[in-house]
């Protein structure tokens, strides 16, 4: 990729078209852009009062950065032209390519641009106000600054409104690259971090284009410390359509992407407004040290919500230690119990130095961050006074003790405007809404917590065939890999065979994917009356797999690893057995993995405490199953596999063994 410092920093600028060139041009003399600025006009005498030049061949001199507010035919034709003159780089606003199933015509694009970068098609193009640019067609709400966030949207419309945000937050650019056909959100995370003036990088996307360079940029981005992070649509059925015509771009599904991002240390979020606040926490004072959290509040209302929010993590509240209370004790009456969410009460409501004092001694403890619930009366014909006292007594406790700290409203509209500047000018950041805040704070305590040697690429398979459990379950055992002993035979043999195997028996019809489902299956078949039975019960076939059934079982385990293209190979461990999609408990990496990943990815799981000894059950060999999951993943990473899902495996005191298995593999 070409370098977009000419593209995002312009200059000089260029601008073609009729109405939407014009509003580029209104926005860059809103902003104050210092350079010249060239409308292209065929009959136009200016634009927004700039005199025009007739075509791009007439410009004076060549620009570095050019918007191209022309149809998708005209768009290729001027392509062609800024590569001739050697244009630093193009935002290509028309519509109607890869999009719309138009691929070939975005090809067209493509090669009619050749090393010239481009942002598009389809895209709103960038705001800069470090460098006082906009190729930007619309209304934004984004002042000059000399440091901030950036942010890389997929969706144009999405850009705008968060343009528009009153949150506080230090927006400084936001780059829209709608199709990415040339210019990939991965491309703008690079360039982004060669530019000390980005204190953090919010990304709002629907498909990464090429994800072994988000890994690489992502990696960069941590040993930079800027952290990043994303807000990923298009994770139902229904979004992933969308989010596919949207932008022409394959979205992969969810689980991946989440393990990309949890691999990278990328934080993610789910709603804009989750992204704002963690980007304004980020923006002021960086990633957290941590989880460890303390909560305070004037009110136990306030308290006992946070306490709600929080039962379940990620975010820990831990009890005082007894040194500690004492010493947030001896700042109140002997009416205030100290706990941790932590309700002061308002004894000394409006009294700066006591308030502070009590802060003080909250903050001066182990805690990563100390939050401050605080909704302050927004209206012209309140009086805030007493809020801004509790406020500035936090700033004080903070200054005083080197510690972090934030506010935090429960109602995002109850910290006004001028509440929000007296707390950003104490360098606090205020925080708006509870659920909001919260996400934040825990978002800000995960990004840059890791990041691993690269994933493995991984390309989507062409025509593929399912392998029959017999089958897999022998290069199951080839790799090492515990499985039933068991023979396949005819039906006229099952029984010799359970006699040769040994009771009790498990009993599948091969040839049917999902058994259970079927009556495919019988389990524990203790002599041949049962096997009769069974036998004569479940759908006729011509082959039949007869095992010995597995009787240490202390849980069942899923196990799986399967191609994910765009992003990798899929490791999904989980609750196994037939209530596996009932119950979703899975935890999601991205291969090659450690055992340390799989140890932790299991401890996510609801189910976890089932191998642990649950209610005076045996412990589970976590060992054998951690094993079994390394040897899988590596023997399939790179191979002609697509899938191989084992469910269950059955863990038991000793050893896991996989009792079922489906092996899928691509056909070249």
């Amino acid at each position: 990729m070409a370098d977009l410092h000419r593209l995002l920093a312009p200059r000089s600028i260029a601008v073609a078209g009729g109405a939407p060139a014009e509003r580029v041009v209104q926005q860059c003399l809103k902003l104050g852009f210092p350079g010249p600025i060239w409308p292209v006009h065929p009959k136009r005498a200016d634009l927004a009062g700039v005199p025009c030049v007739p075509s791009l061949d007439d410009l004076p001199d060549v620009p570095d950065a050019v918007f191209l507010g022309v149809n998708r035919h005209a768009t290729i034709e001027a392509m062609a032209v800024l590569r001739s003159m050697g244009a630093g780089g193009a935002v290509c606003y028309g519509s109607g390519f890869a999009e719309t199933g138009d691929d070939d015509l975005q090809t067209d694009l493509l090669d009619s641009a050749g090393d010239v970068p481009f942002l598009g098609p389809n895209c709103y193009g960038l705001v800069n106000t470090f460098d006082r640019v906009a190729l930007w067609p619309d209304e934004h709400g984004m002042q000059p600054l000399d440091e901030g966030v950036a942010i890389v949207s997929q969706s144009g419309n999405v850009a705008v409104n968060l343009t528009f945000q009153q949150r506080g937050l230090r927006l400084g650019t936001i780059v829209s690259v709608g199709n990415q056909a040339s210019i990939g959100m991965e491309d703008c995370v690079d360039a982004f971090l060669d530019d000390r003036r980005v204190t953090a990088i919010g990304l709002f996307l629907e498909a990464i284009r090429d994800p072994q360079r988000f890994a690489v940029v992502a990696s960069r981005a941590h040993d930079q410390r800027v952290p990043i992070v994303a807000l990923h649509t298009g994770r139902s059925a229904t979004g992933a359509a969308i989010a596919t015509s949207h932008t022409g771009s394959m979205s992969g599904r969810a689980a991946a992407y989440d393990a990309l991002f949890a691999r990278y240390g990328v934080a993610t979020v789910r709603t804009p407004a989750e992204l704002l606040e963690t980007l304004k926490l980020l923006d002021n004072g960086g990633p957290l040290s941590g989880r460890k959290i303390v909560s305070m509040s004037c009110s136990g209302g306030e308290a006992s919500l946070v306490a709600d929010r929080s039962e379940h993590g990620p975010l820990q509240f831990e009890p005082f230690a007894d040194e500690h209370r004492h010493r947030v004790e001896s700042t109140l009456t002997e009416l205030v119990t100290v706990s941790n969410p932590f309700d002061y009460h308002t004894f000394m409501w409006g009294d700066r130095a006591a308030i502070a004092k009590c802060f003080t001694a909250v903050m001066d403890g182990s805690q990563d961050l100390t939050m401050l619930v605080l909704d302050a009366p927004p209206s012209p014909d309140n009086d805030p006074s007493a809020w801004i006292v509790a406020a500035d007594a936090l700033a004080d406790a903070a200054e005083s003790t080197q510690r972090r700290a934030v506010v935090v409203a429960t109602l995002a509209e109850c910290l006004n405007e001028r509440m929000r500047s007296h707390i950003s000018g104490r360098n606090l950041t205020a925080l708006l809404g509870l659920e909001e805040a919260l996400t934040a704070i825990a978002a800000a305590a995960t990004t840059g917590a890791r990041c691993d040697p690269p994933h493995a690429a991984v390309e989507a398979p062409a025509r593929t065939r399912l392998v029959d459990e017999a089958e897999a379950k022998r290069r199951l055992a080839e790799l090492g890999i515990d499985t039933p002993g068991g023979r396949v035979v005819g039906a006229d043999d099952v029984a010799a065979a359970a006699s040769e195997v040994g009771y009790p028996v498990t009993l599948k019809s091969l040839g049917t994917v999902h058994k259970s489902e079927s009556g495919a299956v019988k389990v524990g078949l203790a002599d041949v009356a049962a096997l009769s039975a069974a036998l004569a019960e479940m759908p006729a076939a011509d082959r039949y797999l007869v095992e010995a059934t597995v009787t240490d079982v202390v849980a069942e385990v899923l196990v799986a690893a399967r191609r994910d293209p765009p992003i990798g190979w899929l490791v999904t461990l989980g609750l196994g057995g037939v209530t596996t999609e009932l119950w979703s408990d899975v935890s999601h990496l991205l291969a090659p993995v450690t055992a340390d990943d799989v140890r932790h990815a299991l401890t996510k799981l609801r189910s976890y405490r089932l191998l642990t000894g649950f209610r005076g059950r045996p412990a589970a060999d976590i060992e054998s199953l951690v094993s079994l999951v390394l040897t899988l993943t590596d023997a399939v990473i790179g191979t002609e596999v697509v899938e191989v899902e084992l469910n269950p495996v059955l863990v038991g005191r000793r050893g896991a063994v996989a009792v079922d298995a489906l092996w899928i593999e691509e056909v070249r």
